[in-house]
């Protein structure tokens, strides 16, 4: 299941385009994962938007090729992913943190997921619960034209980036 039906690459299959009740139905799953978590005991949730999964695909450009309210503009692209932020938020406790991982660029010249995008969406991310950005990079397109650079506390000096241009309380 994807937000298009797009394969990654020829050597992978191409995956059934999710209708708009299947994205409720998985936003449900989410928050039923959360409640789970919580149940065993966890302190902290993580919901993974990065390295090409599920909330990836629906964020880039380059995976979602959506003509409805889940697809085309930034606004529906980064839909889904809200979605199931207040989803999860609904059902993790206010004192306990939620994470969102991040893929910040998906290393291309043009066409794909940005810095700036990752930027502005972090904003969102905040006004929306999430107590701390888990930023990485990449996983979503299989020949990126850059490569993350090893050695450094982030897979890329642009991991960094989000931070600073979001301040508050919770983002330290």
């Amino acid at each position: 299941m994807a937000p298009s039906a797009l394969a990654f690459d020829e050597r992978h299959p191409v995956p059934a385009e999710l209708t708009a009740e299947q994205i409720r139905q998985v936003v449900g799953q989410f928050a039923e994962a959360a409640r789970r978590a919580l149940a065993a005991g966890f302190e902290i949730a993580e919901i993974h938007g990065a390295h090409g999964y599920l909330i990836n695909e629906f964020l880039s450009p380059l995976s979602n090729h959506r003509t409805d309210a889940y697809g085309g503009s930034y606004e529906n692209r980064t839909r889904f992913a809200l979605e199931v932020v207040d989803a999860v938020r609904a059902v993790w406790p206010e004192d306990k943190p939620l994470f969102f991982r991040i893929s910040a660029t998906e290393w291309l010249e043009e066409g794909g997921w940005t810095a700036d995008d990752t930027v502005r969406f972090a904003r969102e991310l905040q006004a929306h619960g999430v107590d701390l950005l888990d930023v990485s990079t990449g996983g979503n397109t299989p020949a990126p034209a850059s490569r993350s650079v090893r050695g450094t506390r982030c897979r890329s000096p642009r991991g960094s980036r989000p931070r600073p241009r979001c301040r508050s309380p919770r983002w330290g």
